[in-house]
C-alpha cells in the first residue's frame, strides 16, 4: 500500500454549481485542478475569498462531480475482460466520459471488491451442499470451470487475487481519498488565541456563555458548521482533549511542538500547556518561563493556529485559508506554508495580497496560483462576471498585489557570488555542511539549520568584474554619487554584505579598495576560482564523463575513456590553492596519462581534446559542467573539501551574526 500524497486532483462541475467561470475548469469540460496549495488573488472585491468559500460547499455537499479514475477503469476493463467468457455480466462496464458524484465512485469500489471477493471465496471451495447451484445460479459457471479444467480455475483465483490487491492499493492512494472526502475546514480572517469574551475563560465556562465569538460569528455569516471553521479559540478544549487521549494523539502534540520547534522557534524547546486551574493556554519556550500564550507575539500566534489543526488530523481534508499572511513575517509566511505541504497530507487554498507566497510557485510543482477578476459583460455591460484564470507564470500579477520595483529586500543579510554557478555549489555546499556538522557538533547545527534562505540570509550574484562598480561604503542616501565608476551603493541595495571572490581578483585594480571597505565581510578563495573547491572523487567522474577514450578533440562518436582505479593516483587535492583553474587541472592529468600512454600520442593532423576554455583556464561549458557536478553531488557520496568547509563556515558566521 502506498501513503504517497497526490499532488493533484481534478473536479469537474455542473452548469448550475457556480456563478464563477473560468477556462481552467468552471463550467467546462476540462477538469479544474487542485494542487496540494492553491493561491487565491484578486483586486480587492473581485470575489476571490467568495470563490474559495463556495468552492469549499460545493465539494463539501458532495455537489462536485468527478471524472471515473482512469487507474480505477483499466482495472474494470480487465476483470470485465476476466469474466465475460465465464461469468457474464458480473462486473459492469464503464462509461469513461461520464462523470460521478462522490458516492457513485465509493459505491462502485465497494461493488467491484465484493463481486471478486465473492468469486474468490466460491473458487476457493471444494464441495458444494446438494442443489446449491439451482439456488445460485451464477455461480453454476464458476462450479462448471472447477469441474472442466483445475489450471483454468487456479488461473482465475490467481488473476482475481491479483485484481482485489491492485483495488486495495488504488483505494489507499490520497487521490483517492481526495476524492471521497467530505471533511472542509475554514479559517477566516477572524481567528485569535487571545481570549476575547467577557470575563475570563473559567467565568465563562461557569455561566454557560458563548465561548467561541469569533467563530460564532463566521459561522453565522456563512454556510460552514462551528465545527468546520477554525478561529483558535478552541484550541484549548483541542490540546487538551488530545493530551488526555490515546497515545498516539499524546504523540501527535509531542511531535508537532517539535515541528513548531524546528519551523519557527529556532530550535529552542517549545511546550504548550492548557492549564486547567486557570483555564488558560500557556507556552514555555526554551529555558524561559511558561506565560499566556496570548502573550506571544501576534505572528507566532497566527502560526499556532494556521497549523496546529492541520498536523494534529491526520485524516486528508481540505482547508481554506483567508490571508495566512496576516501579522506574519514575509520570511514566516513561507514557512507556514512548506510546514502545511511537508508536514501534513492535506489539502489547501488560501487567499492572499502577499507577493512573498508567488516567489514559491517557481520553487515548488505542488503550488497552483489562480487570479480571480470582475470582467464586464460584452453582451451586456451593466453585468459583470467573475473569471477564475490559472496564471503561475504571469509575473504581471504582481501589479494586482501593489507590488513595485521599490519594494524592500527580505534577508537580513547577503552573500555575493560571483555567478549562477557559485550560488549552485555553495547551495550544496552548505547542505553538506549542516549534514557533516549534525553528526559532529548536534549543538551547533541545531543553530544554523534554522537559518532560512530568503529570510535569514539571500544571494546576490555580481557578475565578476562588475563587483568593480559597487561601493560598500555608502550607507547615507546624502553619499551616493551613480556618476562614479563605483558608484552602485551596496548597502543601500542589499543587507549586510559577505562578499566571495575568486582569487584572481588580486590582480584588480580595486582589489585592495574593496578589502578595506569589506574587512572580514570578504572571502577570497583559496584557489583560482569557486570551481578550485569541488571534492576530487566529482571532478574525477566529470573527467571521465568527458574524455574521449582516444583524447583527441574531433572526438565524434568515439567512446569515453574508462575509469579504472589504477587511475586514482592522477587525481589529488593540489587544486584546492592552485592558481591554475579546473580546466587546466584536467588537462595536465590528460597530459599525464598520455606521457604513460594509457592514451595513443597526437597524430600530426590531430588536436588534443582539451577541458579548459580560452586563456581564462577555467572549465569549458561552465553552467553545464556545473549543473552535472551538482547533479553527481545529490547522487554520489562526497565530502566537503578544507577549502569550501572554511567558506561555509565564515557564511555561517555571518548569517549568525546578522540574525542575532
Amino acid at each position: 500500500m502506498t501513503n504517497e500524497v497526490i499532488d493533484s486532483i481534478k473536479l469537474w462541475f455542473h452548469e448550475d454549481i457556480t456563478e464563477f467561470n473560468s477556462e481552467d475548469g468552471l463550467k467546462k469540460e476540462n477538469p479544474f485542478e487542485l494542487k496540494r496549495f492553491n493561491i487565491i488573488v484578486g483586486a480587492n472585491n473581485s470575489g476571490k475569498s467568495r470563490f474559495m468559500r463556495e468552492l469549499g460547499i460545493t465539494i463539501f455537499n458532495n455537489n462536485a462531480r468527478y471524472r471515473q479514475l482512469s487507474s480505477f477503469i483499466d482495472i474494470l476493463d480487465e476483470a470485465s475482460s476476466i469474466f465475460k467468457d465465464n461469468i457474464p455480466n458480473a462486473i459492469p462496464n464503464v462509461d469513461k466520459s461520464t462523470s460521478y458524484s462522490i458516492t457513485n465512485i465509493i459505491s462502485e469500489y465497494q461493488t467491484t471488491m465484493n463481486t471478486i471477493n465473492y468469486y474468490i471465496e466460491h473458487l476457493k471451495k471444494k464441495h458444494y451442499p446438494r442443489g446449491y447451484f439451482n439456488q445460485n445460479p451464477f455461480l453454476y459457471k464458476v462450479y462448471e470451470l472447477r469441474q472442466s479444467n483445475d489450471n483454468d480455475r487456479e488461473d482465475l483465483l490467481k488473476n482475481l487475487k491479483n485484481l482485489n490487491s491492485r483495488i486495495l492499493d488504488l483505494s489507499d492512494r490520497e487521490d483517492i481519498k481526495a476524492v471521497m472526502r467530505k471533511s472542509v475546514f475554514y479559517i477566516n480572517n477572524l481567528r485569535s488565541l487571545k481570549s476575547l469574551a467577557n470575563g475570563n475563560r473559567k467565568n465563562i465556562v461557569e455561566q454557560d456563555s458563548i465561548v467561541h465569538p469569533l467563530l460564532n460569528c463566521v459561522a453565522e455569516d456563512y454556510q460552514f458548521s462551528e465545527k468546520q471553521i477554525i478561529s483558535g479559540e478552541d484550541f484549548f478544549d483541542f490540546l487538551a482533549d488530545s493530551l488526555l487521549g490515546m497515545p498516539n494523539e499524546r504523540q501527535n502534540v509531542v511531535d508537532y511542538q517539535k515541528l513548531l520547534s524546528r519551523y519557527f522557534f529556532n530550535n529552542q524547546e517549545v511546550t504548550i500547556i492548557p492549564n486547567r486551574t486557570s483555564n488558560t493556554l500557556q507556552i514555555k519556550i526554551g529555558e524561559d518561563q511558561q506565560f499566556p500564550i496570548s502573550n506571544l507575539g501576534d505572528g507566532l500566534q497566527q502560526v499556532i493556529i494556521l497549523t496546529y489543526k492541520a498536523f494534529l488530523i491526520k485524516e486528508p481534508t481540505f482547508f481554506l485559508i483567508e490571508e495566512p499572511e496576516m501579522h506574519l513575517h514575509a520570511g514566516y509566511v513561507k514557512q507556514v506554508v512548506k510546514f502545511l505541504m511537508n508536514e501534513t497530507s492535506h489539502y489547501y487554498m488560501a487567499t492572499t495580497h502577499s507577493n512573498y507566497l508567488l516567489d514559491m510557485i517557481n520553487e515548488d510543482q505542488r503550488i497552483a496560483l489562480y487570479r480571480v477578476d470582475r470582467e464586464q459583460n460584452e453582451e451586456n455591460p451593466q453585468q459583470y462576471e467573475t473569471i477564475i484564470k490559472r496564471c503561475d507564470n504571469d509575473r504581471t500579477i504582481l501589479r494586482t498585489l501593489g507590488v513595485s520595483p521599490s519594494s524592500v529586500f527580505l534577508a537580513n543579510c547577503t552573500i555575493w557570488v560571483e555567478g549562477i554557478t557559485d550560488r549552485l555549489y555553495f547551495v550544496q555546499y552548505l547542505r553538506k555542511y549542516l549534514e557533516e556538522l549534525k553528526t559532529t557538533d548536534e549543538e551547533l547545527w541545531k543553530d544554523y539549520s534554522r537559518f532560512i534562505d530568503g529570510y535569514h540570509y539571500a544571494f546576490v550574484e555580481y557578475q565578476g568584474s562588475n563587483l568593480d562598480h559597487w561601493d560598500f561604503e555608502v550607507d547615507c542616501p546624502d553619499d551616493v554619487n551613480s556618476s562614479f565608476d563605483k558608484g552602485l551603493p551596496a548597502l543601500l541595495t542589499t543587507s549586510h554584505a559577505l562578499v566571495i571572490a575568486d582569487a584572481d581578483l588580486r590582480d584588480k585594480p580595486r582589489f585592495t579598495e574593496l578589502q578595506n571597505q569589506l574587512n572580514d565581510n570578504m572571502i577570497v578563495t583559496q584557489g583560482k576560482e569557486t570551481e578550485n573547491t569541488l571534492p576530487t572523487n566529482l571532478l574525477k567522474k566529470k573527467f571521465f564523463s568527458m574524455c574521449p577514450e582516444n583524447g583527441l578533440s574531433n572526438q565524434g562518436r568515439k567512446k569515453k575513456l574508462e575509469n579504472f582505479e589504477e587511475y586514482d593516483k592522477y587525481f589529488d587535492s593540489t587544486h584546492e590553492t592552485s592558481d591554475l583553474g579546473i580546466g587546466d587541472y584536467l588537462n595536465n592529468i590528460l597530459e599525464a596519462m598520455r606521457t604513460d600512454e594509457i592514451l595513443p600520442p597526437i597524430p600530426e593532423d590531430k588536436n588534443s581534446f582539451t577541458f579548459s576554455d580560452g586563456g581564462q583556464k577555467t572549465i569549458k561549458n561552465k553552467s553545464d559542467f556545473c549543473r552535472d557536478i551538482v547533479g553527481l553531488m545529490e547522487e554520489e557520496e562526497w565530502t566537503l573539501t578544507e577549502s569550501a568547509r572554511l567558506i561555509c563556515e565564515k557564511i555561517f558566521e555571518h548569517i549568525k551574526r546578522n540574525n542575532s
